[in-house]
């Protein structure tokens, strides 16, 4: 039985709802390495620090996307996960 809208960290393994992990897209018109939202290939993480450093320091993110992972990527995720958004409700 398929789970909808379930997917796997790439760095603790962890199952979870999509919106409980934070994604990182490869576009695929560009090729280009995003946050967030986009069509292509995609990554998820949880939203910890320990997930993305250990990703960060054995380059998961690098293999699941299939391409070289920019530094702004890992420190704008790192601001993310450091500066969470304010929630309205």
């Amino acid at each position: 039985m398929v789970q909808v809208g379930v997917r796997r960290c790439i760095s603790c393994r962890r199952l979870a709802h999509r919106e409980q992990f934070l994604k990182v897209v490869r576009l695929s018109c560009s090729g280009q390495v995003v946050i967030g939202m986009g069509m292509g290939r995609s990554a998820y993480l949880c939203p910890t620090l320990d997930c993305l450093q250990v990703a960060r320091k054995k380059r998961r993110l690098e293999r699941s996307l299939r391409v070289t992972v920019p530094p702004q990527i890992y420190e704008a995720l790192e601001n993310q996960l450091q500066n969470p958004p304010i929630s309205s409700t």
